[in-house]
């Protein structure tokens, strides 16, 4: 359901808007030995309790994070020591954080980063550190070095040394930032918890990780992760606070960027049950351009469906345009169009700023609207294209691959549906006119599917064998099929099954009134996507042939018996002795 949690290295346990457990991913069942399927649906507290509990070194962790799910608190960071169910002592981040956007919202995710070999790298290096450092050159050269750089705090909290690159983001000096006046940087809705954060630490002992969001002095937010641990010496008397930050902006974008994408593959998988659920194609058309309006964070999408012999488009379901204009708005084809120009170049087009496009003019439709970029994509149709899915929007904009594979994936499934569609009216047509002939005819006409038995019997059948067609249905003709005939309607059957047009197959059948029938059939097997789902067969009538038959083959029996009988009398008359 969450596959691209499942390849993340984090624990992760993702919560319902009612607190009941919606999934674990492949590391937290690995981590802790959970199976997802044992605890989905169960309440957090049920999890904590009765699953997690045993894992916490303490009972203050688990109450702690317990409380914070039931009052769906957002944690950034708390470290925490947990066992995994090999055993191992363990140090934790934890974090939780409610999910926005859809079909996430509401929904909370709970991590736990294993950050055990970081935290012992830090305290490999402090060793040996008895005394408080001086602050040199040579901490101001490697904190320089690093994004947002390095910190050296008293036990207190108080800062020592802030890198540059770090005042330089906030545009504030170490002495403004002594104490928590870097906290003045942080966005206020954040700013409380990570003041309390740090003072947890502080009055702990235990490692800081945390994710921040940093103002810088114009206004704009940058995302860093702040890590730092207490250099103790051996009586375990903290000495210092050393700690590093970086530049977290690429790694939460990336973040950002691939819930978007299971957003969109979610939007896609619901495009394909509305289509699989026989939706018109009027309805799915305008189920198609809201998701891509949406997910695409766009204001308008369209579909415009492809009329070769005007060489234009009309349109057919629209966000963001006049509704008024759905099945009469023409919009020019070949160079004069966007949507023109998609079909012409057959592949996905993509345009940056509309106002300096060369490849094609730009339609009054979208001129009209003052829109400067967009994507389009084919739908194809039965015999060529049906038309083109675009989306649009009047900022300037760099669509992505991951962008165009959304809409191209939306338009292939509006694609089958239509494809489906234009088959179903085929059938349905060559169905009328099966009907029409079988009505007409005096053979016994029907059709058979293997998992649905018979789905029609021609009128026919009362004349042939007493019953009414009504009672076949959903039936198979082997029922009226007489035993002595079996063996043969099998060798048909298996015959049919392999492809193969059978014809001339004699079959006794079993009338109403318990009399024989003789029926000739041809049966053509039902072919889709090359496998055999069916048959069609057409059976006359050779009751009164064959009982003409055997009254013939009777008549000669007798004349064969008559002429044997005459020649033995000829031969007693003929004899000497006579």
């Amino acid at each position: 359901m969450y596959p691209c949690f499942d390849e993340l290295d984090d624990a992760i346990v993702i919560f319902n808007q009612d607190n009941t457990v919606a999934q674990l991913n492949l590391s937290f069942q690995n981590l802790f030995g959970i199976r997802s399927e044992a605890v989905r649906n169960i309440k957090a507290d049920t999890l904590v309790t009765r699953h997690l509990t045993q894992f916490f070194k303490d009972d203050e962790s688990a109450r702690r994070v317990l409380d914070a799910i039931e009052r769906r608190e957002e944690v950034l960071c708390e470290i925490i020591q947990m066992r995994t169910a090999r055993g191992d002592l363990r140090w934790f981040s934890n974090s939780l954080r409610v999910m926005t956007g859809e079909p996430y919202a509401g929904m909370m995710l709970a991590r736990f980063r294993d950050i055990t070999l970081e935290r012992e790298e830090m305290m490999r290096s402090a060793a040996g550190m008895q005394t408080p450092v001086r602050i040199g050159p040579a901490y101001t050269a490697i904190g320089d070095l690093v994004p947002y750089g390095i910190w050296i705090c008293e036990p207190d909290g108080t800062a020592l040394y802030i890198s540059s690159s770090f005042l330089n983001l906030v545009g504030k000096t170490i002495e403004e930032c002594r104490q928590s006046g870097w906290v003045e940087s942080i966005p206020l809705e954040d700013a409380a918890a990570a003041r309390a954060a740090w003072k947890h630490c502080l009055d702990t002992g235990t490692l800081w990780d945390r994710e921040l969001r940093i103002r810088d002095p114009e206004g704009g937010l940058h995302t860093i992760l702040s890590r730092g641990a207490p250099i103790q010496n051996e009586s375990g008397e903290i000495l210092l606070w050393a700690g590093i930050n970086l530049d977290n902006t690429a790694r939460k974008y990336a973040e950002d960027l691939s819930a978007v994408r299971v957003a969109q593959q979610a939007a896609i998988a619901e495009l394909g049950q509305i289509a699989l659920a026989d939706a018109g194609p009027c309805e799915l058309m305008n189920a198609v351009v809201r998701m891509v309006a949406g997910h695409l964070g766009v204001e308008y999408a369209n579909v415009l469906r492809y009329l070769p012999d005007e060489e234009a488009f009309v349109l057919e379901a629209t966000v963001g345009f006049e509704v008024c204009d759905v099945g009469t708005r023409r919009v020019e084809g070949g160079t004069s169009s966007q949507a023109g120009y998609t079909l012409l170049s057959r592949e996905p087009v993509i345009v940056e700023d509309l106002r300096t496009e060369t490849r094609f003019s730009g339609s009054a439709l979208l001129q009209n609207e003052g829109i400067r970029s967009g994507i389009s994509v084919i739908i194809l149709g039965d015999r060529g294209p049906y038309g083109v899915l675009g989306a649009h929007t009047r900022m300037q904009r760099r669509f992505t691959r991951d962008d165009i594979n959304f809409v191209q994936a939306a338009a292939n499934i509006l694609a089958q549906r239509l494809k489906r569609r234009a088959a179903e009216e085929a059938l349905k047509m060559s169905e009328q006119k099966f009907r029409m002939i079988a009505e007409r005819s005096s053979d016994l006409i029907y059709t058979c599917y293997h998992d649905g038995g018979i789905t029609y019997m021609s009128p026919s059948v009362k004349r042939i064998l007493g019953y009414p067609p009504e009672e076949f249905i959903g039936r198979r003709c082997r029922d009226y099929v007489n035993p002595l005939s079996l063996h043969a309607w099998e060798e048909g059957r298996k015959r049919v099954a392999r492809g193969e047009q059978v014809e001339g197959l004699e079959v006794e059948f079993r009338r109403k009134d318990g009399t024989a029938a003789f029926i000739e059939l041809n049966i053509s097997p039902i072919l889709e996507q090359g496998r055999v789902v069916g048959v069609q067969a057409v059976g006359r009538d050779i009751t009164e042939r064959r009982q003409y038959e055997q009254l013939r083959q009777q008549a000669f029996l007798q004349i064969e018996r008559n002429i044997e009988q005459f020649a033995v009398l000829g031969i007693i008359f003929a004899s000497p002795s006579r």
